[in-house]
């Protein structure tokens, strides 16, 4: 990922699978991780669950009783058809959905991401996963942009872009000033990569316009990242955004991000992406989950795996992955397929 030359093209399954996938993959393999079952190169660590939530039953009314809360406040409801294939999929219940003002964007609580206890696990992770000759990865994906439309509502937020502009400085400010404190925390442990990530492309195109995203999550993804570098320079920071998001890649670039991910092959040409940012990016994915790795035949998924390898793969900065959760209909032969193609292909002579 410092796109320097290795003994090989390393691969990875960090997104994992969905419910029903790895339901049949342990039935398959007898194996809980597909990862490390198939000898992924890296292992995510991420801080503990508070032991000290907020009460935030104020700011929801008739609260499903088959819904969860999460720290943030955030209500998570299963799909309501109990479709077994997506049981990933479920719906937001937004707490914030009333609030309007400065002030109710302070007076909301947030979540004490400072504190040690929450910390304190991950540095005998890291050690016994770098014994093992593994990278690690600090978690902090869903950073800012999704954490606030998670709580507010996309159409909400959006809109506060607009016309509520003092309610969305206080919320993305409140959350950054978190995300600053994990992102420097992850550097001091030790992590080799910290995965950063706010989904802001659509299938063609971005979901906001250049000058919006510029003004109101360039900056405060740009701090993060700072905060980061300050505390070990040499810290890779992984971002990662679904869909085609090319228009804000230089200016990625420019805030100091080394990695990009997931590089999905339906949304973006990953040799073009290569050719025009290679110099300052690495790659990460790049394989199908929404064609090839579901639909394919293996001898498909082996194709396109030798494909991203002749053309990405020249100089390093590749690292081959599905572009997102493996879904149920991914047969177990096609990632077989992927992982040896990666094992046969991608040796560096």
């Amino acid at each position: 990922m410092r796109r320097r030359i290795p003994d090989r093209v390393p691969f990875d399954i960090t997104h994992g699978f969905t419910a029903p996938r790895l339901d049949r993959f342990r039935q398959e393999t007898g194996s809980d991780d597909p990862n490390a079952y198939f000898g992924g190169a890296a292992r995510v660590v991420d801080i503990t669950p508070t032991r000290f939530p907020h009460d935030y039953s104020s700011y929801f009314e008739n609260f499903p009783p088959r819904a969860t809360l999460d720290e943030w406040g955030i209500g998570h409801l299963p799909t309501s058809s109990g479709d077994p294939w997506h049981a990933h999929l479920e719906g937001f219940l937004y707490p914030m959905l009333k609030l309007r003002t400065r002030q109710d964007a302070l007076a909301y609580p947030l979540p004490d991401v400072k504190a040690e206890y929450r910390f304190a696990p991950l540095a005998p992770q890291i050690a016994n996963y770098h014994a093992q000759g593994l990278a690690v990865i600090g978690f902090l994906e869903m950073t800012i942009f999704e954490v606030a439309w998670y709580m507010r509502s996309m159409e909400l937020l959006l809109t506060d872009f607009v016309d509520n502009a003092e309610f969305a400085t206080t919320l993305l400010d409140r959350i950054t000033a978190k995300r600053e404190i994990q992102a420097a925390a992850y550097a001091e442990l030790g992590v080799d990569i910290i995965c950063l990530g706010d989904d802001v492309g659509t299938q063609q195109k971005m979901l906001m316009s250049l000058p919006m995203w510029r003004r109101w999550l360039k900056p405060p993804l740009a701090r993060v990242i700072a905060a980061a570098k300050r505390v070990r320079p040499d810290v890779l920071i992984n971002y990662h955004s679904d869909g085609n998001m090319e228009a804000v890649i230089p200016e990625l670039i420019e805030i100091r991000v080394d990695i990009l991910n997931p590089v999905q092959p339906e949304c973006l040409d990953p040799v073009k992406l290569k050719q025009r940012y290679g110099r300052h990016l690495a790659f990460w994915g790049t394989i199908g989950i929404q064609h090839t790795l579901p639909f394919g035949t293996p001898q498909e998924v082996r194709a396109e795996v030798s494909t991203r390898i002749e053309t990405m793969g020249v100089g390093g900065g590749l690292l081959i992955g599905p572009t997102h959760i493996v879904e149920p209909e991914a047969p177990l032969e096609n990632i077989v397929a992927m992982v040896e193609a990666v094992n046969e292909y991608g040796v560096y002579s």
